[in-house]
């Protein structure tokens, strides 16, 4: 089937497939495909769908084997529980393991048993979010109830940054506190732990961060990460952690503690994105059944569930952000008071408190991700790079890792955000998938001050004269360990036809949850769908309800973040949509909600487009190309006329970038091959205008005499990068 899409004055023939070919990944609002950096070059992010095959008949047989619906079934496959003993693991309660098999876990607990029992003075040091937080107030509240001599300390993100300082070990000193219990960090404070030691002060360390090469000196390191552990599950949380500490020093009574303390560890698990799978699983849904009885009045405030079950996508929207915002905004130690309070009134006027700094803490994200991503797009340069390394003047470091987190789903690249004040320089970092972003870092360490972190995050402290350097050094570091970046990528779970949304299918969805980390919310694929309209959702229009029809069925969806005006396809396109499925209830009637994740054009090779892309961005880095590279970018003249001639006369209506690609598809023209001559036509002067989010809007400049395009600098750059392989 085909569609025709009115441009200006001109109709483009685009063809579209009806059969899907699923390449994918994740995130929570569509993001468009590109920008234009204002000093040249093209700024394109392609994500990857990616759909693994179902064996059907394995499906329904391990549906009738466990006596579940075939999609459950089929869901469970995907998700690598392929047979029944594989679901009923999954699917049962099983026991935490003995806290015991962690290294050093017999140690901490006499050193804490020694504290307690000669009443010395023990201070709980813990981090600003909400892992860190969590963990805290469970060890606080528990060595509080066996009437111990503990107070905490929480260091100021903004003043102190993350993990233990020497100023705060003064402090602690000061205070004639004997013994440090760390929760959600110590594992790299080697010099910190010394020097607490020459004051006469122990230091237990329980952490769940990737250790460095070289182990601190402490009483005990309780890090289920250091190479002699014997834990069996290795991914849990911080506080997941500590609420193993509490186990050990209750002599195993895991059930015991489950019930006083599984509320908070939930919150700390969830929060710090581990993976909701095995004891993490576990913790959560105990920690569910703890919050759903609403005895913690901290808690209970700051979720206000309003009658409604919680579940962990209610933690990660609403608790988790509050709790990281009092860290990012103001005194991180008023999210430990709200979570140790007894007391419903004060904890509701704290709650809303904290709602404020979150309220806050997003207008000061959404100001500095404009001011970030303007330095990228302003320089083609740095975003052709396999890393991104953008760094501003006294930027709010509460946000620096959201903001980092923001650029690398726009860019589709690892980030990294530094804040500048003075001779120092600090931030955060994010990656993609398949990227070790704390290898790269190490890779730096000798330009680094302070650094920690895992795979997919890291933070670094440096001085600011060596950030050029530093951000050589991580690309040089990808170029040698991971010449072509993984893209970010969706991770789909099968196809889903409309005649199958209903409730029934969203019932069936119930015995995954908790979704999370490691256990995402079920994402299906609905391809092939006729766009039938876009409406505005809300006041501001800045959200869109799709009107769709597929199999002779018609549906709405919703898609958050993008209005009708950026919104890429025109009505009658054939497009994919990746959505989740909700529950929604109206005036007591109950329905399924459709919210999308991602779009794309039907039929849209992604896998080629991104490798078309890698080799234009080697050109925009000048790294030498083979001769098939270089091929791949190289149009002939006849393509460039076409092209030429595609675009309008001057820049209006903007055309999708991927319906004008899939229109001259049939013209030899590949993404790379797009980007590159749409550079060289402005280069020559020829067109004027560029890619806006997810459209181009170019347009010729009129000529008064002929331009002998093949004579560019940039094609003459292109053959001799073709000469340096």
């Amino acid at each position: 089937m085909s569609l025709k899409v009115v441009f200006s004055r001109l109709q483009i023939k685009a063809t579209t497939l009806s059969a899907c070919d699923f390449d994918t990944f994740e995130v929570f609002d569509y993001k468009p495909i590109g920008y234009l950096g204002s000093q040249g070059g093209y700024i394109v992010n392609i994500k990857l769908w990616d759909l693994p095959p179902l064996d059907k008949e394995a499906a329904v047989n391990l549906a009738k084997d466990c006596g579940i619906p075939p999609l459950l079934a089929a869901l469970f496959m995907v998700r690598g529980f392929s047979d029944q003993e594989g679901v009923s693991r999954l699917l049962s309660r099983e026991r935490l393991s003995d806290p015991y098999q962690m290294k050093d876990m017999d140690r901490a607990v006499a050193r804490i048993r020694r504290a307690l029992e000669d009443f010395e003075k023990i201070a709980i040091y813990g981090d600003y979010d909400a892992d860190g937080v969590t963990a805290t107030a469970i060890l606080y509240t528990y060595l509080r109830g066996k009437n111990a001599d503990v107070s905490f300390y929480i260091p100021q993100r903004d003043g102190e940054g993350y993990g233990m300082n020497l100023s705060a070990v003064d402090t602690l000193a000061r205070e004639g506190v004997e013994l440090i219990i760390t929760v959600d960090n110590g594992i790299s404070a080697n010099q910190e732990i010394a020097y607490a030691k020459s004051l006469g002060i122990d230091v237990v360390v329980t952490d769940h961060h990737q250790p460095h090469e070289e182990i601190p000196e402490a009483a005990a390191v309780v890090d289920a990460h250091q190479m002699d552990d014997q834990s069996p599950f290795r991914e849990l949380s911080g506080a997941g952690v500590a609420l193993k500490l509490l186990i050990a020093l209750e002599d195993g009574n895991a059930e015991a503690i489950l019930a006083q303390y599984a509320d908070l560890a939930a919150v700390g698990t969830v929060g710090d994105s581990v993976p909701l799978l095995g004891e993490n699983r576990q913790i959560v849904l105990a920690g569910l059944e703890q919050i759903n009885q609403r005895r913690r009045p901290g808690l209970d405030a700051i979720l206000d569930l309003n009658g409604d079950g919680a579940t962990s996508t209610k933690l990660a929207f609403s608790a988790v952000p509050c709790i990281n915002a009092t860290g990012r905004m103001g005194a991180p130690e008023r999210a430990v008071r709200l979570l140790t309070y007894e007391d419903s009134q004060n904890a509701l006027a704290l709650a809303e408190e904290l709602r404020g700094d979150n309220r806050r803490r997003k207008a000061v994200e959404a100001q500095l991700t404009a001011q970030a991503c303007q330095i990228v797009e302003e320089n083609p340069g740095l975003a052709a790079e396999r890393i991104l390394v953008v760094a501003g003047e006294n930027w709010h470091h509460g946000v620096v890792g959201i903001v980092a987190s923001r650029l690398t789903e726009r860019y589709g690249k690892p980030c990294f955000v530094l804040s500048c004040e003075g001779d120092s320089a600090r931030g955060s970092g994010r990656s993609v998938e398949g990227f070790s972003l704390f290898q790269a870092v190490s890779a730096c360490k000798d330009l680094l001050e302070r650094y920690g972190g895992h795979p997919m995050a890291a933070g670094v402290t440096l001085p600011v004269e060596n950030i050029p350097e530093f951000a050589r050094g991580l690309n040089r570091f990808a170029q040698l360990n991971c010449p072509e970046m993984p893209a970010l990528t969706l991770r789909l779970d099968c196809s889903l036809k409309p005649a199958a949304i209903n409730l029934e299918t969203l019932a069936a969805l119930e015995p995954l949850e908790p979704f999370g980390a490691g256990n995402a919310q079920p994402l299906f694929a609905i391809c092939g769908v006729e766009l039938k309209g876009v409406r505005p959702v809300g006041s501001a229009g800045i959200h869109s309800r799709l009107l769709c029809r597929r199999d002779g069925r018609s549906f709405q969806c919703v898609l958050f973040g993008v209005g009708p005006g950026d919104f890429p396809y025109p009505l009658g396109a054939r497009i994919d949509l990746a959505v989740n499925l909700q529950l929604n209830t109206y005036r007591g009637e109950n329905s399924v909600e459709i919210l999308v994740r991602d779009v794309k054009l039907s039929g849209l090779d992604q896998r080629a487009c991104l490798k078309s892309l890698r080799i234009y961005e080697k050109f925009l880095r000048q790294e030498p190309l083979s001769p098939q590279e270089a091929q791949e970018l190289s149009p002939t003249r006849e393509q460039l006329a076409v092209l030429y001639k595609t675009l309008p006369l001057k820049p209006g209506p903007a055309l999708g970038a991927e319906l004008l690609l899939s229109s001259l598809a049939p013209q030899g023209f590949t993404l790379g091959r797009l980007l590159f001559s749409l550079d060289l036509l402005r280069q020559a002067e020829l067109i004027q205008g560029g890619v806006r989010g997810n459209f181009i809007s170019a347009g010729r400049i009129p000529v008064e005499s002929k331009v002998d395009i093949f004579a560019s600098p940039m094609l003459a750059q292109l053959k001799d990068l073709q000469k340096a392989v």
